[in-house]
């Protein structure tokens, strides 16, 4: 992994086999981020799993072992009681281009992955919406 960091934005190049969300929490750590916003992730990963919501306390899950490209990386990353919580979305392309898409839970880059992130000092934190059963944005 290799990331630099030049005013608020953090450039990260993930290598092969790194564990995505791991590399992601390091640097977040190293670079003291409280909050960031994914403005772009491309690349490649394997054993990509992804969520979809289907309903309150509900959603599909599916693994996918093979490598997919990394078409589209976004979302949010948020320092909250310790801890960061991730909220990413992806969309994957196979070989012959079609394209799945969800919530992005684990990954393993595939080659190479470049991530773009950038850190704000909003207070934003996640919380229990009681209507949805989701850990959603709270902008108190």
């Amino acid at each position: 992994m290799e990331y630099v960091e030049s005013k608020d934005l953090i450039f990260i190049r993930l290598h092969q086999n790194d564990e995505l969300f791991d590399r992601l929490r390091e640097v977040c750590v190293a670079c003291d981020v409280k909050v960031g916003v994914v403005v772009s992730g491309i690349g490649m990963l394997k054993q990509a799993e992804l969520n979809f919501f289907k309903k309150q306390g509900e959603y599909s899950q599916v693994l996918f072992p093979e490598p997919l490209e990394l078409v589209s990386l976004t979302g949010n990353i948020i320092l909250q009681d310790g801890e960061y919580a991730f909220h990413l979305h992806a969309v994957l392309a196979r070989s012959n281009k079609d394209a799945v898409a969800g919530h992005l839970s684990k990954g393993k880059v595939n080659v190479t992955n470049e991530i773009v992130i950038l850190k704000s000092d909003a207070p934003l934190r996640r919380e229990l919406d009681p209507a949805t059963g989701l850990m959603s944005l709270s902008l108190k």
